[in-house]
């Protein structure tokens, strides 16, 4: 059917299945993103752990001061990582959205190509119905992006919170903890 178009107006149908391969790469990699999250959540809940431990364990290597700031800063350290994992989930569920919006894209464009260029395989072909469903699914892009936008803004709030007690906790403990390797070796 798309055979009789010339390259020059296959390029937006070009563009529109370009779009549809970026939002799947998209949706990979807020598939890993989203493990990676719950990954450093899982680790953030462990250290709880350690720091009791250190608090029960008789050991006088850390102050009271400090092991309260330990304990405070990995609640934090806690609420920021859950937000991160509900950041992780929207972007998921936007990147899907924005797949399913891409395809609606490309099959406008190639409809509108097969009905405009080659007439006896277009004709019954009602783009109206395409641009409804361009619509719709550009509203719930719209929508999703929104929420992740919402969802990016307490994240953003939480990191500010937490990277201002990490400072707070490598001063009273001398950079013992709280320092930017801390997630990775808990």
């Amino acid at each position: 059917a798309l055979s009789a178009v010339p390259n020059e107006e296959l390029l937006l149908l070009f563009d529109a299945e370009n779009a549809v391969y970026i939002a799947r790469d998209e949706a990979d990699l807020a598939g890993r993103n989203l493990q990676d999250a719950k990954l450093a959540l899982q680790r953030a809940r462990k250290y709880q752990d350690l720091i009791t431990e250190r608090r029960t364990g008789g050991a006088t290597i850390d102050s009271v001061q400090v092991l309260d700031l330990l304990g405070q800063w990995n609640d934090v350290r806690i609420a920021m990582r859950e937000a991160e994992v509900t950041l992780r989930e929207a972007e998921l569920s936007t990147s899907d959205v924005r797949l399913w919006a891409s395809r609606a894209r490309y099959e406008k464009e190639k409809a509108r190509l097969v009905k405009d260029k080659n007439p006896a395989v277009g004709k019954d072909l009602e783009l109206t119905k395409f641009d409804a469903q361009v619509t719709e699914w550009t509203a719930k892009e719209t929508e999703a992006q929104k929420a992740l936008d919402e969802k990016n803004a307490a994240v953003v709030e939480r990191r500010a919170h937490y990277f201002a007690l990490s400072r707070q906790l490598q001063e009273a403990s001398k950079g013992a903890y709280g320092g930017p390797w801390a997630d990775l070796l808990d």
